[in-house]
């Protein structure tokens, strides 16, 4: 993950923003929007929507994907499909690194000590740490971004 990234996801981690804002925030520069724009749409994603689903992480990754692929009119079908095709494959990336997109699977798999935390706990991190980072490089390597 590129440096940039690391430091606002760090600092965004040290405010207390949630998870989905977290991710948001390592990639506003990138699109030209402002975090003062963009992170109050997420106020309410982090923690899968509030309700333990979908992953925060994984929320703001569909997020970044619609950025980068959009604005398209929606009758075209091509842009549509090609977005709908890496919403699958970032999806798929996260779930094969750990096993879920689902916030309380994944909480759970922390609390059963699942993952390996050593670096996060270290850094002094909250656990889901891990998540945002690996998004982060998943997100580069297939936006190219």
């Amino acid at each position: 993950m590129k440096p940039e990234r690391q430091e606002k996801i760090d600092y965004q981690l040290q405010i207390k923003n949630n998870c989905c804002q977290v991710v948001l925030n390592a990639f506003c520069a990138d699109f030209g929007i402002s975090p003062e724009t963009l992170l109050p749409l997420a106020g309410g994603l982090g923690g899968g929507m509030s309700l333990g689903e979908k992953c925060g992480v994984v929320t703001a990754m569909i997020m970044i994907a619609g950025l980068s692929y959009g604005p398209f009119d929606g009758a075209d079908a091509q842009k549509k499909n090609a977005l709908k095709e890496i919403v699958r494959t970032l999806n798929a990336r996260f779930e094969e690194a750990f096993g879920s997109s689902q916030c309380r699977t994944l909480m759970g798999n922390i609390g059963q000590k699942k993952y390996d935390l050593t670096q996060v706990q270290q850094q002094g991190k909250r656990p889901c740490a891990i998540f945002m980072e690996k998004a982060c490089d998943i997100l580069e390597e297939e936006l190219g971004i």
